[in-house]
């Protein structure tokens, strides 16, 4: 290879694996702190953070980066559109322009050749100058697309994780939420329990006492009506037998013997046993009417066994009440009432079943 090609091999290795201005070719312009070359014997990791552990945007060999600060053994750099961290070693050469960094050419020691091989060499060094820079924006453009594509995955994956992260918050917070409406509902089923037991204690002590005061109410209500009912009683007994003693005074100033009384109350028995009080007594009535009459016998036995005039005379039921002495006290309470002068019929001296004849009706008699 002669001297021309070597220069120019020198060269386009310089532009392949040197200094790349990709802040020129992105639009970008240097920051004031300067630029810096990327170690061409080294790969260099560009991170996120000044970190590591942090996610690598790019990976950079001889290239030359925009300087932007410094922290520590740390540097931060733009390369193109890219902005990260770099470990301070990776860097060397620093320049204070974008422009293309060349390496040191063995043609600065030589001086031979002629004027028309400089021109000549120079001709052929920018035609392929010229000739590289597609390689070169080639090479670029692929270093801008791997940068993009991770910075992009490492976005994509920070997003992920950070909605991953944002779920299990949100999981938590709903996790949460339910234990704390399950802890409350507790609290209101505990605290209605409660409210329902001392409600229910409360109507059962209201129910108990009411309980008490009707029972006790009641038991003085039968109490007095109880001595209420003694009393009548009493009154009506003392009423009766003042009655009593009237009617046997009556019955006694009328001559009637108790034998009379107790065949009057025999006859009242077999005719009307299952008569109204006043039908019996009506009975009684028309047997001390005809007692009375000049037409009839002049004493009860009389005017009873008297012959045809009362049926239980003569089919025997007369005589077989008067043998058992099953007559009832109305019955009994009838014949004297009547013997007393009690008239429910007046003066009437016949009774028969009532089937249509005119009279007076009383029960199941009709009497005239």
């Amino acid at each position: 290879m002669n001297t021309n090609g070597r220069r120019l091999y020198k060269r386009a290795a310089g532009w392949l694996t040197g200094v790349m201005v990709l802040s020129s070719a992105c639009g970008t312009t240097a920051m004031a702190n300067g630029v810096m070359l990327v170690d061409a014997a080294s790969v260099a990791d560009v991170h996120a953070e000044a970190d590591e552990t942090s996610p690598v945007l790019v990976k950079l060999s001889g290239t030359q980066a925009v300087v932007l600060g410094h922290d520590e053994d740390w540097t931060k750099v733009q390369v193109g559109d890219i902005t990260g961290w770099v470990e301070s070693e990776h860097l060397t050469n620093g320049s204070d322009t974008t422009e293309d960094i060349v390496p040191e050419s063995p043609e600065k020691t030589e001086q031979t050749g002629s004027t028309e091989e400089k021109i000549e060499q120079k001709e052929q060094t920018e035609e392929k100058e010229s000739n590289s820079e597609p390689v070169q924006n080639e090479a670029v453009q692929a270093v801008m697309a791997a940068a993009k594509d991770t910075q992009r995955i490492n976005e994509q994956q920070k997003a992920i994780e950070t909605q991953k992260a944002e779920e299990a918050a949100k999981a938590a917070e709903e996790q949460k939420a339910i234990q704390k409406a399950a802890e409350e509902a507790a609290k209101k089923a505990a605290a209605d329990a409660q409210a329902a037991a001392e409600e229910a204690a409360r109507k059962a002590a209201v129910q108990a006492q009411a309980a008490a005061e009707e029972a006790a109410r009641k038991a003085a209500a039968e109490a007095q009506a109880a001595a209420q009912q003694a009393a009548a009683k009493a009154a009506a007994e003392a009423q009766a037998a003042a009655v009593q003693a009237a009617q046997q005074a009556v019955i006694a100033q009328a001559g009637v013997s108790p034998q009379d009384v107790d065949l009057l109350a025999a006859l009242i028995q077999c005719e009307a046993g299952g008569e109204p009080y006043v039908g019996q007594v009506a009975v009684g009535n028309v047997v001390m009417n005809r007692v009375e009459s000049a037409g009839h016998p002049a004493s009860i036995p009389d005017v009873i066994y008297a012959a045809g005039q009362f049926s239980p005379v003569r089919n025997g039921s007369l005589s077989r009440t008067l043998s058992t002495g099953r007559v009832s006290a109305s019955c009994r309470q009838a014949a004297v009432e009547a013997i007393a002068g009690s008239s429910p019929v007046g003066d009437k001296l016949y009774f028969r079943r009532a089937n249509g004849r005119g009279g007076q009706i009383i029960g199941n008699h009709v009497f005239y």
